[in-house]
């Protein structure tokens, strides 16, 4: 059986692409090959455990109902004495 081949030809104007290419030719070449795989199955292993999560948080919050506390009345403010007599002081005047 002829052994699988993969050829990956970077596009180094992509940020992405070059920082891969970069990590790839920090490897030895006898372990580019263990160094891909490795990097696939995390990714891999990364996705399916988010997902795993996301599934997880859906149900959770799910089950959770939210609901408005109670607005706090406002303190009502003491309305200042010399205000009162000024108020009392019109009323006098009126009579």
């Amino acid at each position: 059986m002829k052994r699988p081949q993969f050829v990956f030809r970077p596009n180094l104007r992509d940020p992405a692409q070059r920082r891969a290419w970069q990590l790839l030719q920090s490897q030895s070449p006898g372990e580019r090959s263990a160094y891909l795989a490795a990097c696939i199955l995390k990714a891999s292993d990364q996705a399916a455990a988010q997902e795993g999560l996301r599934t997880m948080l859906r149900e959770e919050l799910g089950k959770i109902q939210v609901t408005a506390a109670p607005a706090e009345p406002k303190p009502k403010k003491a309305v200042p004495k010399a205000t009162l007599d000024f108020f009392s002081a019109l009323q006098q005047d009126e009579q």
